[in-house]
């Protein structure tokens, strides 16, 4: 399954994405910032760099990645 997810650098995200991988899913990753690029790759996800309070941001990301599940954190 092709998972986005959002806050994929962040804590949470951390421990998610290398359970996901180990799952078969194929994970997309969004991050706020290009310098955390790498480390998504290392966990096994693609990232993307996008803010997920930013609509149009969310609409780019979402149609690039097509994916099955979109899974978003609230901030805060």
């Amino acid at each position: 399954m092709k998972i986005l997810l959002a806050g994929a650098s962040g804590a949470l995200g951390k421990q998610l994405v290398p359970r996901l991988v180990a799952d078969g899913h194929e994970v997309v990753g969004i991050t706020r910032t290009e310098s955390k690029l790498g480390m998504l790759r290392e966990l096994g996800a693609t990232g993307v760099v996008a803010d997920v309070l930013d609509p149009d941001q969310v609409a780019r990301v979402v149609a690039e990645a097509e994916p099955e599940v979109i899974a978003l954190r609230h901030p805060g």
